[in-house]
């Protein structure tokens, strides 16, 4: 009768397979950070993931009917309960009809109601009881499935893919497990132990930073050896300094968890270990987010603090800088994080620390005289560094931005920010919050407008912003020398009390050993270009490096390719972005440069005459330096009259007509410009221009 009855509906409802080879989760549709689990205690259980969230669907001989198996346990749902009494687990199977949800304002793929086909109805027309989240959000009860298209009753059921790979390699040793300090790689994902700093799209709520997942930098993580031959793992954040494997918390006040880490024998990795606790197991997913259930993919090293500089020192190079943002305390900014790391000094106004979006926190300072963040001491070893800083400087209050402080930026650029991120004595000036610029509306990134664009509105969006990777410094080039590294975001002289200062979070790269006395570094940002002041000759460039000398004439500058560098001489460069080694020679006597670009052998005061090379909107061209601003030592630079009345030479381009490395000096007042169809511009436009009866590309 149940069969019959079944087949007579089964064509009007979503359709759905479910394969018994195949593994999937279960979760409440209102909340998907809550997974139906069984934990061997007889009864359905709601909570985060674990190891008890995995499911297998058997089918049975009716359509769309399955007998619903923890692959844990091995225990099946037990037959849906009157309303709200608990559902239970048991041995026995218990056909149940698993409906896609087609109607009843709950529609939509992968979204299911459930109910055992021994209840009258099990249709789900009005009247039928389903399995349904129950009020205290920790349990599975029966309930009326459809009344009021009940959404506590509808489960997202998705498969879960296997993440085990083939073959696996791992670019460490590791260690055997013992107490001490470590990190913990994940072979299968490539990515260490770490707090929770990236969002997770299958999410309807993010996680905080204090959840464990797996990231880029890895956690210097205790393991304190317990009674029972396994681990607590100290990340030391607050509360119970243990990662819980009820939630994989790392700041709650639960029992301390005891992790096991198991000896695996695999095919080329060494001291390879499987961590398991009582309620989890730790792995990767396909998409190499932290898992507490074995998705295939829960292969383990301990990794000590020696091995991974090792490993730096041994790889990293200019082409191939090496991460070790690990040695940075916090360098995300995570909550409850107890190593000692930030300080933020002001002098008035006030800080705020936002973490809007859960997954990313930053520090904000407003209205103050001067104000630095900083974390100071960092132990590193000795060589070259890249620091790249997620942060942004506003002149004013960000719900106050207007279109005068717009305008200002677009006009002098770096000029009109007052802040800078720095590395030892080293800095770069930290992105204005109009050098992003929206073009419509985001919600929690960017509302406020300002002319035709959209900025971050207030402390909220600015976090929003920063979550997903805008407001990135150019890289900052530094060398450590004695074993220690002070890095941070300050404000510089003329900044306003009126400014808005904010830090994110900062990367480190590691680039190599310091440089030797013959050798000279020379770091490419993603401009693509730089300017170059040669401590000594220079007859070989690296590798993909192209150097010029610059002549002005004719309204153009010229950039003429060459070969050598004499000692003292000023060029542009062209390269990828990165950090270049330039061999130094003894300067041939009879060398010499033809050549307009001057060397600044110290750093002098601009007066209005000196074109420095910029990149203003992504495109690479000489502008106009402030006058009073400072050209630091090392740089080139041009000098045209301040009577010529140009502002800025136009970006780099190579024109189809064979007539390369021109930069047109065309600007107000000086020459005349025409489209392709004879029509005299203002200004070069987009494509190929006529100037001066030339051909440029722009």
């Amino acid at each position: 009768m149940v069969q019959a009855f079944i087949a007579s509906f089964m064509m009007a409802v979503y359709a759905q397979s479910f394969s018994a080879d195949k593994v999937y989760t279960i979760v409440c549709k209102p909340d998907f950070n809550t997974f139906m689990q069984d934990n061997g205690t007889g009864v359905l259980l709601l909570g985060p993931e674990s190891a008890g969230t995995l499911w297998c669907f058997e089918p049975t001989e009716n359509a769309d009917c399955y007998y619903v198996r923890n692959v844990l346990t091995g225990n099946y749902i037990q037959a849906c309960p009157n309303s709200e009494v608990a559902a239970t687990m048991g041995t026995t199977p218990v056909e149940y009809y698993v409906k896609g949800d087609a109607s009843g304002g709950q529609a939509g793929e992968h979204f299911f109601r459930l109910t055992s086909t021994d209840r009258t109805p099990c249709d789900f027309s009005a009247g039928t009881i389903g399995l349904n989240r129950a009020g205290d959000n920790t349990k599975v009860q029966g309930f009326a499935s459809v009344a009021g298209a009940n959404q506590w009753s509808v489960w997202r059921i998705l498969e879960v893919p296997s993440a085990k790979k083939s073959s696996l390699t791992s670019p460490y040793v590791g260690s055997e497990v013992q107490e001490g300090t470590v990190y913990l790689y994940n072979v299968e994902s490539g990515m260490w132990l770490q707090n929770n700093n990236r969002a997770n799209p299958e999410l309807t709520a993010q996680y905080w930073t204090t959840r464990a997942e797996l990231g880029e930098n890895g956690l210097d993580l205790k393991l304190i050896a317990m009674g029972d031959d396994g681990y607590q793992i100290d990340p030391n954040y607050s509360n119970n300094h243990s990662i819980n494997d009820f939630n994989l918390y790392m700041d709650t006040t639960k029992p301390i968890t005891s992790w096991k880490f198991i000896p695996k024998n695999m095919a080329g990795i060494t001291n390879a270990y499987s961590i398991v606790a009582e309620k989890a197991t730790l792995g990767s997913d396909v998409n190499g987010y932290l898992r507490g259930a074995d998705l295939g993919a829960t292969t383990w090293q301990v990794v000590t603090r020696d091995e991974r500089i090792r490993y730096a020192q041994e790889n990293a190079s200019a082409i191939n800088p090496v991460d070790m943002t690990f040695l940075v305390n916090n360098p995300d900014l995570s909550s409850n994080n107890l190593r000692e790391s930030w300080k933020v000094t002001r002098d008035g106004g006030y800080e705020q620390w936002s973490d809007f979006t859960r997954y990313n926190r930053h520090c904000q300072v407003q209205g103050a005289n001067s104000v630095d963040i900083q974390q100071a001491g960092i132990a590193v070893p000795n060589g070259v560094y890249q620091v790249r800083f997620t942060a942004f400087y506003a002149p004013a209050a960000l719900g106050v931005s207007n279109i005068d402080d717009y305008n200002a930026y677009k006009t002098d650029g770096e000029a009109t920010v007052f802040a800078v991120g720095y590395a030892n004595g080293e800095s770069v000036k930290i992105p204005s919050v109009y050098s992003e610029e929206g073009t419509s509306s985001v919600a929690n990134v960017h509302q406020k407008q300002v002319g035709s664009y959209y900025f971050p509105g207030n402390p909220d969006q600015a976090n929003g912003s920063f979550a997903i990777g805008k407001y990135q410094s150019e890289l900052l080039t530094v060398t450590v020398t004695d074993g220690t590294l002070t890095l941070g975001v300050r404000s510089i002289e003329g900044c306003p009390s009126s400014a808005w200062i904010g830090l994110s979070n900062v990367k480190l790269y590691y680039i190599g050993a310091a440089s030797a006395e013959n050798t000279a570094d020379v770091t490419i940002s993603d401009a693509g270009y730089a300017t170059f002041v040669a401590p000594g000759y220079i007859d070989e460039l690296p590798e993909g490096v192209t150097a010029y000398a610059a002549r002005v004439t004719e309204g153009y500058v010229h950039l003429e390719p060459t070969t050598a560098i004499p000692e003292g001489a000023a060029v542009v460069l062209k390269a990828e972005e990165g950090i270049y080694k330039m061999p130094i020679n003894p300067t041939p006597a009879d060398l010499v440069l033809v050549n307009d670009l001057k060397a600044a052998t110290e750093e002098i005061t601009a007066d209005g005459t000196q074109y420095i090379l910029a990149k203003m909107d992504a495109v690479v061209g000489f502008a106009k330096a402030t006058s009073d601003s400072k050209i630091a030592a090392g740089k080139g630079y041009l000098v045209i009259p301040s009577q010529a009345g140009v502002k800025a030479f136009y970006p780099f381009a190579e024109e189809e007509t064979a007539i390369k490395s021109l930069t047109p000096a065309l600007s107000e007042g000086e020459g005349e410009a025409y489209n392709l169809a004879g029509q005299r511009v203002s200004k070069l436009q987009k494509g190929i221009n006529i100037v001066n009866g030339k051909k440029v590309l722009f």
